[in-house]
């Protein structure tokens, strides 16, 4: 199973969630994370993760994962650019394989995955790197459910 990456904008992303990035002439760009509240211990929490090794393309992608009462955003503290690669629920729950997108962020972008997004791993393309992430968590229930391909998705720039 191979995609090819597109550049990613926010037209082409919206289903998955947000682009991080300032758009249009306004001062500021709103933008929403949703740190739901379904356990009485829920809270935000927020990490700096650091890349040491960058990913070559064309990448090889092993699993998915997804977060069931958060979105979850990546913010890179450096220029860096990374993969993001998303897709929607089929039908019994598993990620829906057929409608996966990948997409190239450029340095200066972050994403915010809506909750219950399938989602690769991070994976930036220029080393070291590090990213801030914040989402919410629980103590109450897994935070991270997580999907191995049967076959590695491959990610080729021009496949």
């Amino acid at each position: 199973m191979n995609r090819t990456l597109q550049p990613l904008n926010q037209a082409g992303f919206t289903k998955y969630g947000d682009v991080i990035e300032h758009q249009g002439d306004q001062r500021r760009r709103a933008l929403s994370i949703d740190f739901t509240a379904e356990h009485d211990d829920m809270r935000r929490a927020f990490w700096v993760s650091k890349v040491v090794e960058a990913t070559t393309l064309p990448a090889r992608i092993k699993f998915l994962e997804r977060h069931p009462f958060s979105d979850q955003a990546f913010v890179p503290l450096r220029d860096t650019s990374f993969l993001v690669v998303a897709c929607p629920d089929n039908p019994d729950g598993g990620p829906d394989l057929d409608r996966l997108n990948a997409y190239i962020a450029s340095p200066g972008q972050g994403v915010i995955y809506r909750r219950n997004v399938w989602h690769a791993p991070l994976s930036a393309l220029t080393a070291p790197a590090e990213f801030f992430v914040t989402m919410g968590i629980t103590d109450k229930a897994a935070n991270d459910e997580f999907y191995e391909l049967p076959i590695p998705l491959a990610i080729d720039p021009e496949a």
